[in-house]
């Protein structure tokens, strides 16, 4: 009973206080990779000891009811299928609430879909082109994988400005981005929203994925060309968001051009 109460706080203390000194200094921005593994790290270790205690709980209760009276070992059978019963309550919870986010998300992509204006296969996604004044690009994950790219975007920049923003969202679809937002947006509907540990979760997920993917892309495409892109993208859609990326691409060392190597199914004739 003293492991599985040692297990329960652990994993309490994991999933609520780890944000608290996730988030302290700026050590985030320098290093994203190790950042993310950090929190959901965190996160994993947490729920994992957090069901660990509950099945532990179950089992200790189950054995000791056979050496008790009937009262005690009605109130212990009792006490097991709540517990039982509080996780499957979790689960459906848990799959109503990501259910919402899938449908909001397939009916983003449809709507692109409907003035997609080309397809074209490439080795592991589809790169689809469609029509608008936007300057927007965004990796899709699925069973297939698009990578959308819109004719404003492909007007604002250069080709290898492009090609630098097609490898950004190429290590989004790589990386398995897609999921670890989807889990992150989860369990901030789980959690009460007076803890900060679903919300920062969530924050600091959106933030880091898009620094890991500027990272792959300015090894892979150049910085330069990475930076520049997100400037000019900035200034057409006033986001300073994408500013502040460009910022921080030009004040870091990157390799040079000649160790450079851009992945075969997001190369460009430039």
């Amino acid at each position: 009973m003293v492991l599985v109460l040692s297990c329960g706080v652990l994993a309490g203390g994991l999933l609520l206080f780890a944000p608290l000194v996730l988030t302290r200094g700026r050590w985030q921005v320098r290093f994203p990779r190790l950042a993310f593994a950090s929190w959901f790290g965190a996160f994993l270790v947490g729920c994992a000891l957090a069901l660990g205690s509950l099945v532990a709980m179950v089992a200790a209760s189950l054995s000791a009811s056979s050496s008790m009276d009937a009262a005690a070992a009605t109130v212990v059978t009792v006490g097991t299928w709540l517990s039982l019963g509080a996780i499957g309550a979790i689960a459906a919870f848990v799959s109503v609430s990501a259910e919402p986010l899938a449908d909001s998300h397939r009916e983003a992509i449809s709507a692109l879909a409907a003035v997609a204006l080309s397809r074209e296969e490439r080795r592991g996604f589809t790169l689809v082109r469609f029509a608008s004044e936007e300057p927007v690009a965004c990796a899709v994950p699925g069973r297939r994988p698009e990578i959308l790219v819109s004719t404003g975007l492909e007007m604002l920049l250069s080709a290898a400005q492009l090609q630098a923003v097609l490898a950004h969202e190429y290590a989004h679809l790589r990386y398995g981005h897609g999921w670890a937002v989807r889990v992150a947006e989860v369990n901030a509907l789980c959690l009460p929203r007076f803890l900060r540990a679903g919300r920062g979760l969530r924050r600091a997920t959106l933030l880091l994925v898009e620094l890991i993917a500027d990272d792959a892309a300015a090894r892979q495409a150049g910085a330069a060309n990475l930076a520049n892109a997100l400037d000019r993208m900035a200034k057409e859609s006033g986001d300073a968001g994408l500013a502040l990326r460009a910022e921080r691409l030009a004040l870091r060392r990157w390799p040079r051009a000649s160790h450079r190597r851009v992945p075969e199914p997001i190369r460009l004739p430039v």
